[in-house]
């Protein structure tokens, strides 16, 4: 019963299977259009939904009618491979393998008819479906809580990843400021710090743990400059004779009583091994760029890019963007930040979810960066809202919004991109 809708040419899968036995459910959910497609684009990523998959998706919940989502309809788009192909500019066989991932991931279900042609005869009077064959949307409609779930348990993932990621560099600077500041970056114990925060930072590890690591180590950095128990430049010179043999009956110290061995060595090797010193020098060199490159996340990739970047990265804002604030984006993408799950309150936040609206859109990743290198990473996160924003309130009128992005920046290298009139256009909608 569960798959005599199912054309012969078809081979049967688990998840197609699964997505057939939703389409067929008695106990049909009542929803809504707006909220299932809402569910779907949020939980996307969480569901490997993404590139031509997510674009072709987006196209067919456009294609449907509001009035077939109420629990006496169904939710049926009838559209030719063909078609589908000619909107998303990619061949027959990526369509049809985007549709059966949509059919795997409890999206869609298929319905059929005997030749496998898709079409819709409505009633005249009522407008309700008749007969129909196509792409059916129930399963969808019947997983729309499960969807909202996953669409808040990503969300909340994203959160702890940025903030971990954050933490990470807050610690790391913190440490060296503190090091800085207290002089002992030229010390064996400014050393040993130094190549710990090193090991911990290019560990292959996630920034959740790499982030309690550097925490750890700051908070015994602030234990020792608490206690005053401060290592004196010149103890490692004196010698021990004459010398009262005690033992401390109060320790606070665990850092410094940990590494006053490793201290002692450490200076002995860089008189007898001058190539250890020269060895320790240059770690803490390496710690020392790292740092520099780290007040920024886009300074890793900055080296990288053109000459136009390279000058907006130190005149500041694009002039394209002189009469635009980070306030009238974030006025002006209010449905883009609920769907992410995010405020736009400055812009190093808008450019740190640049990765989730390109999911949005369906832009490849060299494309964003090969917009990034012409116009800069604020300008390129601004238009790119701004694409996604439109998309999300009206899908049809972007058929293809990566196309729209880079006519866009193309645009702007012209100097004819008015940004401030899209923004305020979406404010007054």
């Amino acid at each position: 019963m569960q798959t005599h809708k199912v054309a012969s040419f078809r081979k049967l899968t688990p998840g197609m299977l699964e997505a057939q036995r939703l389409a067929m459910a008695n106990d049909i959910v009542e929803t809504t259009k707006a909220e299932v497609a809402l569910a779907l684009k949020k939980s996307a990523p969480a569901l490997g939904i993404d590139g031509t998959t997510y674009h072709i998706l987006d196209i067919l919940i456009g294609l449907t009618k509001a009035d077939d989502w109420k629990p006496s309809r169904r939710p049926l788009v009838a559209i030719s491979n063909e078609k589908l192909a000619e909107y998303v500019c990619r061949s027959k066989r990526t369509v049809v393998r985007s549709l059966k991932k949509l059919v795997e991931a409890g999206v869609l279900a298929y319905r059929d008819s005997s030749t496998g042609r898709r079409f819709i005869y409505r009633n005249d009077v009522t407008g309700e479906i008749d007969r129909g064959y196509g792409l059916d949307f129930s399963p969808a409609r019947q997983r729309v809580k499960e969807l909202t779930e996953i669409a808040d348990a990503f969300a909340a993932r994203l959160r702890a990843e940025q903030e971990a990621r954050r933490n990470v560099g807050r610690l790391s600077r913190a440490i060296q400021d503190m090091l800085d500041l207290d002089g002992t970056l030229d010390s064996a114990l400014g050393y040993d710090v130094a190549e710990s925060v090193l090991d911990i930072l290019s560990a292959a590890k996630p920034n959740a743990e790499k982030a309690e690591a550097l925490q750890s180590i700051y908070e015994q950095l602030l234990d020792a400059s608490a206690s005053g128990d401060k290592e004196d430049p010149l103890c490692s010179q004196m010698t021990c004779e004459g010398d009262i043999d005690v033992t401390s009956y109060n320790n606070t110290n665990s850092l410094n009583s940990k590494n006053c061995n490793k201290r002692k060595s450490a200076n002995a090797n860089s008189i007898d091994n001058p190539s250890a010193s020269g060895a320790k020098a240059l770690e803490k060199e390496q710690f020392r760029k790292l740092h520099a490159t780290r007040d920024t996340p886009e300074n890793a990739t900055k080296a990288q890019t053109s000459s136009v970047a390279s000058h907006l990265s130190t005149t500041g804002l694009s002039p394209l963007l002189a009469s635009v604030s980070i306030g009238l984006v974030a006025q002006a993408t209010s449905e883009l930040q609920e769907t992410l799950g995010t405020t736009f309150d400055s812009w190093s936040r808008l450019v740190s979810v640049s990765g989730d609206m390109c999911l949005l859109v369906g832009l490849s990743e060299s494309a964003w960066r090969a917009a990034k290198s012409q116009v800069g990473d604020k300008l390129a996160a601004t238009v790119l809202a701004v694409t996604a924003e439109k998309a999300l309130r009206d899908p049809e009128s972007i058929s293809i919004p990566g196309g729209y992005f880079r006519a866009c920046i193309d645009r702007a290298l012209d100097g004819k991109l008015l940004l401030h009139k899209s923004l305020y256009g979406l404010t007054g909608e």
